[in-house]
C-alpha cells in the first residue's frame, strides 16, 4: 500500500521539482536515535511535516510534490515509527519535542512552519512552548478539535480498561476503534488498508507507550495553547466539530481553522488536492505575519 501515491508523486517531482529531488544527505541523531527524513526544495521558508500515530513520513508524499518548488520541505519519521530508530525508552512528548528541535538544529532549518498530523498536534504545542524562537508557525492536521483537560476519575478508569485491552489484543482493539472513528464513508479501501497495515506492522509495545504518552500530553493542552506566541492554525476534516468557543478561550493569540470536506482522519492522502489548497492558504497567512 505504500506505493499508492508514488507514481503520481514521482511525476510531479520530475515535472515540477527539477533539482528538488528528495534527499537525506545529513545523518540526524537525536539522543542516540537515528531519525529518517526526506528533504527537498530550497525555499527561504521551511515546512516541517510530522506524521501521526503508527504511520510515517510517506503519508506526506503528495505534499512534498506540491510544496517543494516554493519551500524547503522536510518530512520525518518519529523515533519508533517508519525507518527511524527504536532504541530508546523515553516515549514522552517532551522527548519528541526535543527530537524536532534537534532536527531543526542539525539541518539548520530557517523560518520553520511545523505541520503535525493527529497526535503530533500535541508535539507541536510542546515545541512551540519550549523552543518558541525556532518556530514561525504551527499547523495541526485533523487534531486539537478542543483543548484537553486533566482526566476525571471515571476517564482514568476507562483509559486503564482500554490500555488493558490493547495489551491483551492490540490488533483487534485497534481495528475496532479505528474502523469506527477514523474513516469516512468516502475513504478509499486502498487507504484504509494502507493505514491498518501500518498499524498492524508497527511495534505494538512502542505504539502503546506512545499512545499513553499522548493521553498524558493531551491533558496539558489548555496551558500549552495559552503559552503560544502566535496563532494556532488547523486543517481538519469536517466530520468532527471544532469547538471554537473553547479554542478562542485558550488560544490567546487567536486561531484559524480550514476544513477539508468529507474525509476521514487522513485528509492529506484522502483528498490531497483540496488539502494542499487549504494548507497553502494557511501557509500564506502565516507568511504575512
Amino acid at each position: 500500500m505504500r506505493q499508492l501515491f508514488r507514481p503520481v508523486v514521482l511525476l510531479f517531482l520530475l515535472v515540477s521539482c527539477k533539482g528538488n529531488d528528495k534527499k537525506e544527505d545529513v545523518e540526524i541523531i537525536s539522543n542516540g536515535v537515528k531519525i529518517a527524513y526526506s528533504k527537498c526544495g530550497e525555499g527561504d521558508s521551511t515546512l516541517l511535516f510530522v506524521h501521526g500515530w503508527c504511520i510515517s513520513k510517506e503519508y506526506w508524499e503528495p505534499q512534498l510534490a506540491y510544496f517543494c518548488p516554493r519551500y524547503t520541505v522536510v518530512a520525518i519519521d518519529l523515533p519508533g515509527f517508519g525507518r527511524s530508530g527504536t532504541n530508546r525508552s523515553d516515549w514522552s512528548f517532551d522527548a519528541y519535542a526535543e527530537d524536532v528541535k534537534n532536527i531543526i538544529d542539525q539541518l539548520k532549518l530557517k523560518n520553520v512552519i511545523l505541520i503535525g498530523h493527529s497526535m503530533s498536534g500535541d508535539i507541536l504545542l510542546k515545541v512551540s512552548n519550549l523552543y518558541p524562537a525556532l518556530v514561525k508557525g504551527i499547523v495541526g492536521i485533523d487534531n486539537l478539535h478542543e483543548p484537553g483537560s486533566p482526566l476525571t476519575a471515571e476517564q482514568v478508569k476507562d483509559n486503564e480498561g482500554f490500555f488493558a485491552m490493547l495489551s491483551g489484543g492490540f490488533d483487534s482493539t485497534v481495528s475496532k476503534y479505528m474502523t469506527k472513528n477514523l474513516f469516512h464513508s468516502s475513504t478509499g479501501t486502498a487507504i484504509v488498508n494502507r493505514v491498518m497495515n501500518n498499524v498492524f506492522t508497527a511495534d505494538s509495545a512502542i505504539a502503546i507507550k506512545v499512545l499513553q504518552a499522548l493521553v498524558e500530553a493531551s491533558q496539558n493542552e489548555k496551558p500549552l495553547m495559552q503559552g503560544l506566541s502566535h496563532r494556532l492554525y488547523l486543517v481538519n476534516s469536517d466530520i468532527k466539530p471544532v469547538k471554537t468557543d473553547s479554542l478562542a478561550k485558550y488560544c490567546v493569540k487567536g486561531f484559524h481553522v480550514e476544513l477539508v470536506p468529507a474525509t476521514g482522519h487522513y485528509p492529506m492522502v484522502e483528498k490531497p488536492v483540496l488539502f494542499n489548497t487549504a494548507l497553502q492558504k494557511v501557509i500564506d497567512s502565516i507568511g504575512r505575519k
